[in-house]
C-alpha cells in the first residue's frame, strides 16, 4: 500500500479579517487591495502594507456568491455572479474576509459583504493557472 500526503499550504501572509476594497480585473489579472495590508503568517505576526496580485485568472470559472441571511442555518437565498460581473457592477464595497482556502489553481475567500446598503455572506471563488503573489511595501 501506497501513501501519499497532501501538504498543508503555507502562506506567507494572511488576510483573515482584512477588510477588501478594490478587486481590478486587467486581462487574465485580478488585483485584490485591502483597507490595511495583510498580517504575517510567522511571528512576530506584523501587520504590513501590501496587496494580492492573481495571474492566469480564468474568468469563466471565477465567480462571486452572495447569500442573505448570512450567519443562520437552514435555507437562503442567493445569488451567484461572475466574478468580473461582479467588478464590473460593483464599484463601492467592503468584504470582510473571514477564511482563507486553497485549492488546486484555486483560491476561495469566505467572509461578509456589505454593500448598496445590504450585508451579505459571501465567497469569492478565483481561478488562476497562475500565481498568487503577495506585493508588500516592506524590504
Amino acid at each position: 500500500m501506497k501513501m501519499t500526503i497532501r501538504q498543508n499550504v503555507h502562506t506567507p501572509y494572511s488576510l483573515h479579517d482584512m477588510n477588501v476594497i478594490e478587486l481590478l480585473a486587467a486581462d487574465d489579472g485580478l488585483t485584490l487591495r485591502t483597507q490595511s495590508g495583510m498580517v504575517q503568517t510567522t511571528p512576530p505576526y506584523a501587520q504590513t502594507d501590501g496587496y494580492i496580485e492573481f495571474r492566469g485568472v480564468r474568468w469563466d470559472y471565477s465567480y462571486v456568491y452572495l447569500l442573505e441571511h448570512n450567519g443562520n442555518i437552514g435555507s437562503f437565498q442567493g445569488e451567484k455572479l461572475s466574478l468580473l460581473d461582479f467588478i464590473q457592477r460593483e464599484k463601492v464595497f467592503g468584504f470582510s474576509i473571514m477564511d482563507e482556502t486553497f485549492g488546486f489553481n484555486q483560491t476561495k475567500l469566505n467572509g461578509y459583504l456589505s454593500m448598496n446598503r445590504h450585508f451579505y455572506e459571501c465567497i469569492l471563488e478565483i481561478y488562476h493557472e497562475g500565481d498568487m503573489v503577495y506585493i508588500t511595501e516592506e524590504a
